[in-house]
């Protein structure tokens, strides 16, 4: 390999790095940018898993606090969680609660509405055969006028 091919091979090595390195760097802020937005959207989720984790690190020494009131905690935890179970059964029976009450108000507005519908159209067909009726009528009416005045025609001519 001579020095030219050398030469080149070096800045090939040397572009690639730049690119990987710049692609790592724009991976990182990607990443710290999304850590960053959840961390705003979830304060919480992040306070418990700062906890947890914390909890972790420190029951991996055998002097720490943490693993000494591990038993402690395991009680309590244990406390939590029925709390939590206890807590989540009451507030799923207050949603299964809220949708058989707005089933029932649904079902009472549309048999509401149901009827409205059905008398005004029962007011509408009404309406329809007082007009049926009323233009019959006229027709017979105008049907005999229009037949006197015929006969009187005929009979005025002859």
């Amino acid at each position: 390999m001579n020095d030219v091919q050398r030469q080149q091979l070096g800045d090939r090595i040397a572009a690639g790095e730049a690119s990987f390195l710049d692609r790592a760097g724009e991976t990182a802020i990607e990443a710290k940018d999304r850590f960053t937005h959840f961390a705003r959207e979830h304060p919480l989720t992040m306070i418990a898993g700062g906890l947890a984790l914390g909890v972790l690190v420190s029951g991996l020494f055998p002097r720490s606090p943490t693993r000494r009131a591990a038993g402690r905690t395991a009680g309590l935890a244990a406390i939590g969680t029925e709390a939590a179970m206890a807590f989540l059964h009451q507030a799923t029976k207050g949603a299964r609660h809220a949708a058989d009450r707005a089933e029932r108000t649904g079902a009472r507005t549309l048999d509401h509405w149901t009827d409205v519908v059905a008398e005004a159209a029962r007011r509408v067909a009404e309406e329809a055969t007082s007009l049926a009726d009323s233009a019959g009528d006229n027709a017979r009416a105008a049907q005999a006028t229009a037949s006197r005045r015929l006969n009187r025609a005929w009979r005025r001519s002859h």
